[in-house]
């Protein structure tokens, strides 16, 4: 089957953007001016930027035009997203690909670790042992989250980090939306219950021992998954279910960043806690 002409044309810039050629930050040229360059009419042109803008892109800002993002890690989680609900995803099989993917970049972090790593995930631990000061949920999701992104990150594995990100960002996201009703101090109290186990992972990662780094997560993630299990409103949960989608949407079209203390990726937060 012949392609669609705005198809060569998205591949195209799609390919100039991830090689940099079109650089993050750059402005694209009017609708009228690809139109001409590209020799189609301007409904084709305005098509290729809607589906380069749902891809996470490019940014389309109403009165300034079309901005190259260069985010991957937003069309990466369109495509997740999709699959997810398509295929009918629990938040349970979520659950498990997280603590497959955990406990593999908390071995890895271990040996690669920088020192701006382990005090990014020091930080981040603080942060959460100081927990009676974060005084909204927002802040305790964020908190939350902080740690796991940072143990993520430290694993030095982009594609990993990103996967890990979407999967932390929808589960924790998840929680907030079904428990937002429970009040602060039951999110308090729900994730001081993990802070020993965020203690043995960043001590095994600090020391540079996968092996205890490993177990310590897997012993964290398995922690989260009873968690869940005893939770019946969370545990039978579907990405396909309107509520997830409506969150999944959400967070795709979300600007929050957690930097962790220095530069990352868009965010938005294992299964939580």
């Amino acid at each position: 089957m012949q392609r669609k002409v705005s198809d060569e044309i998205i591949e195209s810039l799609r390919r100039d953007i991830s090689t940099g050629k079109l650089a993050a930050g750059t402005r694209l040229p009017t609708e009228k001016e690809l139109a001409r360059q590209f020799d189609v009419s301007q409904p084709t042109m305005r098509e290729v930027v809607r589906v380069l803008d749902a891809m996470g892109l490019i940014e389309v800002r109403h009165g300034s035009g079309a901005w190259v993002r260069g985010d991957g890690g937003r069309f990466l989680r369109a495509s997740l997203e999709t699959m997810l609900q398509l295929e009918n995803v629990s938040i349970l099989q979520v659950l498990d690909v997280r603590g497959v993917l955990g406990s593999d970049s908390a071995e890895r972090a271990a040996t690669t670790a920088t020192q701006t790593d382990l005090d990014a995930i020091a930080a981040a631990y603080e942060r959460l042992d100081a927990i009676g000061t974060l005084d909204s949920i927002d802040a305790l999701i964020d908190a939350i989250g902080g740690f796991q992104v940072a143990v993520a990150q430290a694993a030095h594995n982009p594609l990993q980090s990103q996967l890990e990100h979407f999967l932390i960002d929808i589960l924790l996201h998840l929680q907030l939306k079904v428990m937002r009703e429970r009040g602060v101090s039951s999110w308090q109290k729900r994730a001081r219950k993990f802070q020993s186990d965020r203690k043995a992972i960043a001590k095994a990662i600090a020391a540079h021992d996968p092996v205890a780094a490993r177990t310590a997560m897997a012993a964290y993630l398995t922690h989260q998954r009873t968690t869940f299990l005893d939770d019946q409103e969370l545990a039978q949960l579907r990405l396909a279910d309107p509520l997830a989608v409506a969150i999944a949407s959400e967070l795709r079209y979300s600007n929050h960043t957690r930097t962790n203390g220095r530069s990352n990726a868009p965010v938005d937060r294992a299964s939580a806690m």
